[in-house]
């Protein structure tokens, strides 16, 4: 499968989601929404985290050693960041497109709606993923896109 194709499945799941999200919104209200959100991706992100670390059998990598195992995860999303800096402190990666973002807008969410849900979804997923690989690891957000021409800015850091 290409990685359009996951590209294209991604938005398509994330699109229902989404809409499921907005419904959940509309009747208990956005932020307990999202704060639910938040607790079932950090818990998502710590299995996905401990089973990854588990079959590659490596004991508390670097960022630059943990950012293939993640470079699977975000590419199972049709997402494919470029490398902007890599060491073993830090790497720095650029995303474009997003399925995530166009499937929110596909459902009528505006930007600030959209970068809350990423910061309190997405983000928090790839921090668990992360710190289950190696907990002085951190995934951050460096600086969130303009629109949806723009991109992201995040990084696995170290300490």
């Amino acid at each position: 499968m290409s990685i359009e194709d996951t590209f294209n499945g991604a938005k398509t799941a994330f699109t229902m989601f989404n809409a499921y999200l907005n419904t959940v919104a509309q009747e208990i209200g956005m932020e307990r929404a999202l704060a639910l959100q938040t607790k079932m991706c950090e818990a998502m992100g710590a299995a996905q985290g401990k089973m990854m670390k588990e079959q590659a059998g490596i004991e508390d990598p670097d960022a630059k050693a943990a950012y293939p195992l993640c470079r699977n995860v975000v590419e199972s999303f049709g997402i494919s960041p470029e490398v902007m800096e890599e060491s073993p402190q830090r790497v720095v990666l650029k995303t474009g497109r997003c399925p995530i973002y166009e499937a929110a807008q596909m459902v009528g969410m505006d930007h600030e709606t959209i970068e809350a849900m990423c910061r309190t979804s997405s983000l928090r997923f790839m921090d668990a993923v992360v710190k289950q690989l190696n907990p002085g690891l951190n995934y951050r957000l460096r600086e969130f896109r303009s629109g949806p021409d723009g991109f992201c800015e995040e990084e696995i850091l170290l300490g």
